[in-house]
């Protein structure tokens, strides 16, 4: 059965068709999905081309790779490597430089990206389970086997790895083994955007969001719930209305977390008790920024605002990428850079919202956040599967 677009909101969707799978069990219907053509940016504003970009390096990585702005790929960089892994399972590592280190094979197929963490390399798939490698080598230090498909990169923190799988479960492992330590589930809704957030992990306390709209604190010790909130509620007639997957990592900062919700809201909660501070409705998939006391959102029809996050109040908004699919939104020498599904890399200015900068990086899609190197030097990542190294200047 095809379902249409029903509302603007979610005419970006192109049904492919709802595909009923039961995912070890548990009956969960997945939606799969295209996203519309890419789109050509406007120019920028008269004077206000300020930024120059030159490749460094560019590097081919053969295998399959697939833009989906819901399931941006990560890409893992610390102490001169890089890790990359593709949508069929092919984990490979780079020097900075761009030269192969090795390669590794793994059963089942990722598009969220490797986590690199005190030297070793962790990694999820589709078919449930968790990879361990050693970063140097790529030797092999253990797998586990989870219940269902990894959703988020693997999180290192202290003696726990945190990771969600698509059956709502968030799991604590240990990182010298593997083994379970806790496990804390919440239900599914019958319709996921399969986009779940990757944890976010202050002072002990894991917040974690969850497809049915709600964050949840937990102990990382022992995983035991010290408060739960409602981001967004699902209503309307079908499920795709309903769907209001918490995909935005929290963000912790001014003594909150911040959390977002698709077809939902954008909302700040106290670290002690979770008692809400504001809300805003506000569609979100992507993972917001807070900097310099300005917390920089893009939303699902691709409008980028600041917010201010003791309010919630909206202190400027940019529009000219509205309707454009977004892929990647970070930080990097105190520009806010964005990526998109037509190949184009775009420099803000974070204090007026200003464009100052874009170039088309390829002509597909960018899936990946830009990672900053630092002294304006990025890493970006292609649907053709081409890494690119680029240097940002200010002309």
């Amino acid at each position: 059965m095809k379902l249409r677009p029903f509302s603007r909101a979610l005419g970006r969707m192109v049904a492919l068709g709802a595909v009923a799978t039961l995912l070890n069990g548990c009956g969960i219907l997945s939606w799969f999905h295209s996203t519309p053509a890419p789109k050509t940016p406007p120019p920028l504003a008269k004077g206000m081309d300020k930024v120059s970009f030159s490749t460094e390096w560019q590097a081919r990585l053969y295998g399959i790779w697939q833009v989906n702005p819901y399931q941006n790929t990560l890409i893992a960089h610390d102490k001169g490597q890089i890790v990359v892994v593709d949508a069929s399972g092919r984990l490979v590592s780079m020097t900075d430089g761009g030269r192969q280190m090795w390669t590794r094979s793994l059963d089942g197929r990722t598009a969220r990206g490797p986590t690199l963490a005190n030297g070793v390399v962790y990694t999820g798939t589709d078919t449930g389970k968790v990879y361990a490698f050693t970063a140097k080598d790529g030797h092999p230090l253990w797998t586990i086997q989870l219940s269902s498909e990894v959703l988020t990169p693997v999180v290192a923190a202290g003696d726990h790895l945190l990771v969600q799988t698509v059956d709502g479960h968030l799991w604590a492992l240990d990182p010298n083994n593997g083994k379970v330590q806790w496990t804390f589930s919440m239900n599914q809704p019958t319709l996921i955007l399969r986009a779940v957030a990757t944890p976010a992990v202050h002072d002990g306390v894991v917040y974690a969001g969850f497809a049915d709209g709600t964050v949840a604190a937990l102990s990382l010790g022992s995983g035991a719930e010290l408060w739960r909130a409602q981001v967004a509620l699902p209503h309307g007639s079908n499920e795709l209305a309903r769907m209001v997957d918490v995909a935005a990592s929290p963000v912790v900062g001014e003594g909150q977390v911040i959390t977002a919700a698709y077809q939902g809201n954008l909302a700040a909660y106290a670290l002690q008790g979770g008692t809400q501070n504001w809300s805003v409705p506000m569609s979100v998939y992507m993972t917001p920024v807070l900097e310099d006391g300005h917390l920089l959102v893009a939303d699902a029809d691709g409008r980028i605002s600041s917010v201010d996050p003791a309010s919630g109040n909206v202190l400027w908004r940019n529009d000219r990428l509205s309707g454009h699919d977004l892929t990647g939104f970070g930080l990097c020498g105190g520009s806010l850079l964005a990526t998109d599904n037509a190949g184009y890399l775009y420099v803000i200015d974070p204090q007026t919202g200003h464009r100052i900068g874009q170039t088309r990086l390829s002509d597909s899609g960018i899936q990946s956040t830009p990672v900053c190197l630092g002294s304006g030097q990025i890493l970006a990542l292609s649907d053709a599967g081409t890494l690119y190294r680029i240097h940002l200047a200010k002309r």
